[in-house]
């Protein structure tokens, strides 16, 4: 399971979401607009100061770019994807 933390008007947050979408990966979306969830992501991770901040099967992969390449590595040809 993927877990997005992010904000509807993030480009990169919809990236992420699009990106997991695109390989039909299951994932989990937490809007950083509601303050108990970005609560819960300081929590998880005191020095974020950016969204998107992924997971993956529970580890912290980083945001759009360190996700991209992590698709890219485990599922490849994120390259011919149009997202």
């Amino acid at each position: 399971m993927i877990t997005i933390y992010g904000h509807p008007r993030c480009g990169w947050c919809i990236r992420a979401k699009n990106l997991a979408a695109s390989y039909n990966l299951a994932y989990e979306w937490k809007d950083t607009d509601d303050q108990e969830i970005l609560n819960e992501l300081k929590i998880k991770l005191p020095e974020a100061k950016t969204v998107p901040q992924i997971w993956w099967h529970g580890n912290h992969i980083g945001g759009y770019e360190e996700f991209a390449t992590e698709v890219e590595n485990t599922i490849g040809g994120y390259g011919d994807q149009k997202i």
